[in-house]
């Protein structure tokens, strides 16, 4: 592990999302609890397996000289640290993805939000689509709200948008099995309005937990969420916690798989795809329960 010289640099255009060897394409988030050795866990992992992820979104980064570490064949998108704020996303880009697509990194001021825009004139994910917006964010809690608010996370696009975060809401459409206080629904409700009014469902399985805490002081949770807009859900396969024994708890990494169109539907297992409407978003109000789907399957998912 190292740390990088300029974080800033794009590569020149190209062609598109397909390359040769281009078989998933493979998206993982992952919190790091400002840990280094949590950070290298997961990139350690990746280079046992045949394949590395395209994308790797990282929450609660950890920092050198106000600069995340950087490992061979990603390159890192981060936003630059100021007086005001340090960075506390990252997105790492698989060099195999810089050589084909340019990227443009889209900036907030602010240092829990990353927004990273891929833009192919020949089509992306093998759709007519040319561009592909990845929201990444770290929320936390700010007052009685979120430092990150609904309003940055969910845009009407009409192009794939894919919004990963560490959103530290519990909500029943994600974690329908616990039982949740008055408060928080009143927290996670506006997120999952918001995303349903945008045409986003949620891509977690509910009940399949991303948080497994260190003690029996404190409960599972469903923390770690991904939505998908209309315009990607075609070509979404699966999204699964990648289980190993090397994993430094409480997070695990989440794997997000995506398949041209015809592929992902003949191919994704029978697995609900969360639809947020609004007796889905908020089904406080009604006293309905999103119903449990069955659990992802245990294998890993191939990773490219």
């Amino acid at each position: 592990m190292r740390y990088p010289q300029d974080p800033t640099q794009t590569p020149p255009p190209s062609q598109s999302f397909h390359y040769p060897g281009c078989l998933h394409h493979s998206i993982v988030q992952h919190n790091c609890l400002r840990s280094s050795n949590v950070f290298q866990t997961p990139f350690s992992f990746f280079t046992s397996v045949e394949s590395s992820p395209h994308i790797v979104a990282l929450q609660d980064i950890p920092l050198w000289m106000n600069s995340p570490p950087v490992f061979p064949n990603y390159k890192c998108f981060v936003p630059p640290a100021t007086d005001g704020y340090k960075s506390r996303v990252a997105v790492y880009v698989h060099q195999k993805l810089l050589n084909v697509i340019p990227i443009l990194p889209l900036f907030f001021e602010r240092g829990d939000l990353r927004t990273v825009n891929f833009d192919s004139p020949e089509g992306l994910f093998d759709t007519s689509h040319n561009l592909f917006h990845l929201y990444n964010a770290y929320s936390i809690p700010s007052g009685h709200n979120r430092a990150v608010s609904h309003l940055n996370l969910f845009p009407r696009h009409d192009f794939p948008t894919l919004v990963l975060a560490y959103f530290n809401i519990h909500h029943p459409s994600s974690d329908p099995t616990s039982f949740l206080s008055n408060y928080d629904q009143f927290i996670s409700s506006p997120y999952f309005d918001t995303a349903a009014a945008g045409s986003f469902s949620l891509l977690n399985t509910p009940g399949v937990y991303t948080r497994l805490p260190f003690t029996a002081n404190h409960r599972p949770a469903v923390l770690d969420l991904s939505f998908a807009n209309s315009a990607l859900l075609p070509v979404f396969f699966l999204l699964e916690p990648l289980t190993s024994a090397y994993w430094i708890r409480p997070h695990h990494p989440l794997n997000c798989a995506f398949l041209p169109a015809f592929e992902a539907t003949a191919q994704r297992p029978k697995l609900e795809i969360h639809r947020l409407g609004s007796h889905l978003s908020s089904p406080h109000r009604n006293g309905a329960h999103h119903p449990l789907s069955s659990p992802p399957p245990t294998h890993p998912c191939p990773l490219v």
